[in-house]
């Protein structure tokens, strides 16, 4: 079931993400490491958020591609994967990914673990 949702996921995909890395390609910056590995985060964390975009629309999709002589053979769309842990998947990512994105270091909020009110 980890592969099916993986597949589900589309990482072949995530190329396209690489887009982030031109802003520092253009700045100067590619090889100074804290804008790397902040840019390296953002990359990741737009990888997860899109591929839970893949996950939903797959759901909503489901029975149109079941009739798709291709798409039928994805993994919501054949079985493969159930519906409620493609869901349950979907919204744990999603969650987790802008929980992520919204406490990162430098982010609009600082830090979510502060002790300090």
């Amino acid at each position: 079931m980890l592969r099916a949702l993986l597949k589900t996921m589309r990482p072949r995909q995530w190329t396209k993400n690489a887009f982030v890395f031109a802003s520092l390609v253009f700045d100067g910056k590619l090889f100074h490491p804290t804008e790397f590995l902040r840019t390296l985060a953002g990359f990741g964390l737009f990888c997860i958020i899109s591929s839970t975009v893949y996950i939903f629309n797959d759901i909503l999709d489901m029975e149109a591609d079941r009739q798709h002589p291709v798409k039928r053979h994805r993994p919501i769309a054949s079985g493969k994967l159930p519906v409620p842990l493609a869901v349950t998947a979907g919204v744990l990512l999603a969650a987790g990914t802008l929980a992520a994105g919204y406490c990162w270091p430098g982010s609009l909020r600082s830090s979510c673990w502060s002790t300090s009110a």
